[in-house]
């Protein structure tokens, strides 16, 4: 038979079933399959080409957040290196023969009215004055010192007699009320030299000089103190010199993380160099001291030991009239470096290559075309 026969129905089969067309059912599967590849060639034409242009706009037409571009000055903050530590360093010095019996504790303080120490188990008394004492106060002395000594004696409660230059008898009975009241002293009226040591105000023990037991005489160091005032020390490099001024307000970043505002007190004028790894001087940077005072109502520096180092931010150098945007307004670019969101008038958002310069509290100095003052861009929330 040959391949254009026509094969006859069988019999039984009727006209209709006889002049009916026999397709090929392996053709149906092949136009089925063609089919779904057409559409899905259309589906992924659309996902590679994306919607018209026009529709990414209009996604960009509600940006968020934003804030506007200024035109500021920025200040760059520098953090120093500081040293915690008390104000007023010094040291006492013995008057007097005879055996050291007591001196305070390290870390103690002292104020007028107390003990500084004791020798043949005679107290030194300490008293509020600027000038040390040199001579015997007595009856018919006259000067300057006595003035001080009579304010300091009414400054610890004892009266009835004038402030003055002149020792009167009013001031000896006063003087012998005071002895009295304390303990180890002679009743005499009279007060020498040896007996009292006056200071700008109260003090804290910062070393011995001296041990209990030990015999000194006149000018034998005893102790080392400081005022109760504390204080952060920054050896400040004299490049850098320009970077604080007296009264400037600074912040303290303590050891636990815990901050105190302080104040510049003073900047040296006197440089100074540390001496190199072999000990010998020179070699070292050459550096001016800072004090810095805490703030008195802060309580962040308590608990902490002398000589704790410590953080100081301080406000340096400042770069005025610049454009500033937020900082979490920038935005990586696809292409590399930054840029900005930037609103429109009609609300749509453009992303617009910027150049960064200065960061500072939050702010970033920018500049790019189309970006000024008032420039509204997104910011991310």
């Amino acid at each position: 038979m040959s391949a254009d026969t026509e094969l006859l129905p069988e019999d039984g089969a009727d006209d209709t079933e006889r002049r009916r067309p026999r397709w090929n059912r392996g053709f149906l599967w092949l136009a089925a399959a063609l089919l779904s590849l057409v559409v899905l060639c259309a589906g992924a034409a659309v996902t590679a080409w994306g919607w018209p242009q026009g529709v990414k706009e209009e996604e960009t037409t509600a940006p968020g957040a934003t804030a506007a571009v200024e035109r500021t000055t920025l200040l760059r903050e520098e953090r120093l290196d500081g040293t915690l530590g008390y104000a007023g360093a010094g040291s006492f010095f013995a008057r007097s023969d005879g055996v050291l019996t007591w001196l305070p504790e390290v870390g103690a303080e002292r104020s007028a009215g107390q003990r500084a120490w004791e020798i043949d188990g005679r107290p030194v008394i300490l008293l509020r004055g600027d000038k040390p004492a040199y001579r015997t106060l007595e009856p018919g002395s006259k000067g300057p010192d006595v003035r001080q000594f009579e304010q300091a004696l009414a400054e610890l409660g004892y009266g009835g007699f004038t402030v003055d230059d002149e020792y009167t008898w009013l001031t000896a009975e006063a003087v012998k009320r005071w002895q009295r009241d304390t303990e180890g002293m002679e009743v005499t009226g009279t007060v020498e030299p040896d007996q009292i040591w006056y200071v700008s105000g109260p003090v804290r023990v910062t070393g011995h000089e001296a041990a209990v037991g030990e015999s000194v005489g006149p000018a034998t160091p005893l102790l080392t103190t400081a005022s109760t005032h504390r204080v952060v020390r920054i050896d400040l490099k004299v490049g850098e010199r320009d970077l604080v001024d007296e009264g400037d307000e600074v912040t303290v970043e303590m050891p636990d993380g815990q901050t105190v505002d302080g104040e510049v007190e003073s900047v040296g004028d006197v440089a100074q160099v540390d001496e190199d790894e072999s000990g010998m001087g020179g070699g070292g940077s050459a550096t001016v001291e800072v004090l810095v005072s805490l703030d008195a109502e802060g309580d962040g520096a308590e608990g902490f030991l002398d000589q704790a180092p410590v953080k100081v931010r301080a406000k340096g150098e400042s770069r005025e009239d610049v454009l500033a945007a937020p900082v979490g307004a920038l935005i990586a670019l696809s292409g590399g470096g930054y840029g900005l969101s930037v609103v429109g008038g009609d609300g749509a958002v453009r992303d617009v290559p910027v150049e960064t310069g200065w960061f500072s509290e939050g702010l970033v100095e920018v500049t790019g075309d189309g970006v000024d003052a008032g420039t509204e861009v997104v910011v991310p929330e």
